[in-house]
């Protein structure tokens, strides 16, 4: 046990003590936080980032007409930047002091930030090839920066609002609703809502005014969280944070089980989805599946949070044993996916909704983790460094990213991957599609059980249960 753990005397709180503190604790938050710290990042924001997941990769090679190998090249640029970049926003955020607290302000300017470059990074200028790409890759960068410069504040706000792990996993539990919503409606809609601009009014680029809409939404509800939240959970310390308190947390071995496993889960999750749409138009060699297959993504994500989530924390007893069933099943179904998905388009149909309604509990629970090493730093440390923890799981997200999007563009360029070639690909390129979408998956999956089992924060629970009786 840390100094601080006894200094304090939290080895003396009894179990049954600290148990019935929390079960008697006020609900906390309030309707208004709870809604908006769900709808902003995890709902409005996330249309935006759902559309980019989906359908960036296919915008730059097929309608921008950017080599493959090119846009492999400006991912990885702007994705490494990006990973860079999410410690550095971390240290600011918990650096940060002012009357309306650490995180919040950040609210204000990045969904301005965010609309701007996101429907930036949808035109396809009239220049070479070379133009083109330096281009994307400014705007996109400027799309990466102000998502992390959101996404590492609203992480750390729960934790400095919420105390009790019942009323986070509340909050959690509806931020997942949205996110499933959000992400199944922008991949199943976009090319419908996006040829109605262009079919209808006459807009030349669809994508242009429709992120322009999702970004007046994100404002409405990062907005609503400024106004709604209130950090009461943040302990400070005499000394400013700095990037010595990154590796400070890093250098306790205890977390990186943690950091293991969001890396491997945003690869793996990242290409089962980023190559969906390649898989269906080349490999099933059909691209008028994606409509429906992501239409039954919606039905199978919204089932899977709206009714299965609560149903498996209760039947399983908590949020690490569900996350641990989920992985099992999906290893089981992509197995069988990656040997006969492509010889019935039911079958492919079939297992794909049912993994789905394992895979999007995954989202919800990697949430989980991030409270779990947020509470186990500040037992180890003595005081908060939400935003550290936040940007270190951001980090370890967008070095999946980074792998995921210019990895998959990699892959297909040296495939042999040809653009609108359907029916025609290489056998090489459709080897590569297919195990993206099941193979890696499998094998992160396997690596994700066996950390589970090392979570710091239940290994510690007792003593990280009494600190927060104690606050």
């Amino acid at each position: 046990m840390s100094d601080f753990a006894s200094n304090r005397n939290f080895d003396v709180v009894s179990d049954q003590r600290v148990d019935k503190h929390l079960i008697k604790a006020e609900k906390e938050g309030g309707a208004k936080f709870t809604f908006f710290w769900a709808a902003s990042a995890n709902g409005t924001a996330q249309l935006m980032s759902a559309t980019v997941a989906t359908f960036v990769s296919a915008f730059m090679t097929d309608v921008m007409l950017i080599p493959a190998a090119m846009c492999s090249l400006i991912m990885l640029i702007s994705t490494a930047w990006d990973a860079i970049n999410d410690p550095i926003m971390g240290v600011i955020a918990d650096r940060t002091s002012t009357k309306w607290g650490k995180y919040r302000p950040w609210l204000i300017p990045a969904p301005i930030l965010l609309t701007i470059f996101s429907v930036l990074m949808w035109l396809n200028p009239d220049l070479p090839t070379t133009g083109k790409a330096i281009f994307f890759l400014v705007m996109y960068i400027g799309y990466g920066m102000t998502t992390t410069m959101y996404t590492m504040p609203h992480v750390a706000l729960l934790p400095a609002c919420v105390k009790n792990d019942e009323d986070r996993n509340k909050v959690i539990h509806l931020g997942a609703i949205f996110s499933t919503l959000a992400f199944s409606f922008a991949s199943s809609f976009t090319t419908q809502i996006t040829a109605f601009f262009e079919n209808n009014l006459g807009v030349q680029n669809g994508y242009v005014p429709m992120m322009l809409i999702y970004g007046i939404l994100s404002m409405v509800t990062f907005w609503g969280l400024f106004s709604s939240s209130k950090e009461k959970y943040v302990v400070e310390t005499e000394e400013k944070a700095s990037a010595k308190e990154i590796f400070k947390v890093l250098g306790d071995k205890a977390i990186w089980p943690l950091v293991v496993i969001w890396l491997t889960f945003f690869i793996g999750y990242g290409l089962n989805f980023s190559s969906a749409v390649y898989y269906l138009t080349y490999y099933m060699a059909n691209p008028g599946l994606i409509t429906p297959f992501f239409l039954m993504n919606t039905v199978t994500g919204f089932i899977s949070i709206g009714f299965l989530f609560p149903l498996f924390m209760k039947l399983f007893k908590g949020p690490h044993n569900v996350f641990k069933v989920t992985l099992v099943v999906s290893i089981i179904c992509y197995a069988i996916l990656f040997v006969f998905g492509s010889k019935s388009i039911p079958l492919m149909f079939v297992l794909s909704g049912f993994v789905n309604l394992f895979t999007t509990l995954q989202f919800a629970l990697i949430q989980v983790l991030i409270n779990d090493a947020i509470d186990y730093t500040q037992w180890k440390t003595g005081h908060s460094s939400n935003g550290v923890v936040a940007s270190i799981k951001g980090f370890a997200q967008k070095c999946g990213n980074t792998i995921t999007s210019s990895g998959m563009l990699a892959i297909l360029a040296i495939a042999g991957y040809v653009p609108n070639a359907i029916g025609a690909e290489p056998a090489s390129a459709m080897f590569a599609i297919n195990a993206m979408r099941f193979g890696v998956p499998i094998v992160f999956a396997i690596i994700q059980i066996l950390c589970l089992s090392k979570d710091p924060a239940i290994i510690h629970k007792a003593e990280i249960d009494a600190m927060k009786a104690a606050q």
